[in-house]
């Protein structure tokens, strides 16, 4: 990417829910506008996202980026499905690592692309998130590291208005095999 396209991504927002790491990423990237909603964090988190300190574990999982150059809100995970559809209006590209199926589903509502826990996005005018067979997918810090850095690779790539890696074909690190490039099933 050159220098120009490298300074628009001040310009887009991206919703993230349920990743510290991804959301870390795109923040040293220099999106501008990101809405991070978490819910409380456990000790099992903690060993699995190696950005969160460990005394964090069990209290409310709030971030406070100290930089000019964007904008970071804090959100706990909302109790009604209105309310996440308020909190992620207007965002540009929404990622779920948590309440996987029920944000899929508030960002189609809401016409915007949706991130998995797994290297795809789903586009509004492709192939729906409910039609798809999920696959089950191992999570060690390494493939979960790895998964996050993919991932920000393809936000990156979709606001340099480069072709991403869209739904039916999806990235899944696999902790044994490495990078896996699968089809996902549909249902219809």
């Amino acid at each position: 990417m050159d220098e120009k396209k490298i300074d628009q991504m001040k310009n887009f927002s991206v919703g993230v829910i349920g990743s510290r790491l991804i959301f870390e990423i795109l923040w040293r990237s220099g999106v501008g506008y990101i809405k991070y909603i978490s819910d409380y964090i456990t000790n099992f988190d903690v060993i699995l996202d190696c950005s969160i300190n460990p005394l964090e574990a069990n209290n409310y999982d709030i971030v406070h980026p100290k930089s000019d150059d964007s904008c970071v809100i804090s959100y706990l995970y909302p109790e009604s499905k209105n309310e996440l559809k308020s909190l992620l209006k207007g965002v540009d590209l929404v990622i779920a690592h948590k309440n996987v199926a029920q944000v899929a589903e508030v960002a189609e509502e809401v016409g915007c692309p949706f991130i998995p826990d797994i290297v795809t996005i789903f586009l509004p005018e492709g192939v729906r998130f409910r039609e798809v067979i999920y696959p089950k997918v191992e999570r060690d810090p390494i493939s979960y590291t790895i998964t996050c850095g993919l991932q920000a690779l393809e936000v990156i790539r979709i606001f340099a208005g480069m072709k991403p890696i869209t739904a039916p074909e999806a990235l899944i690190v696999d902790p044994r095999e490495g990078v896996k490039k699968i089809w996902l099933k549909t249902t219809v």
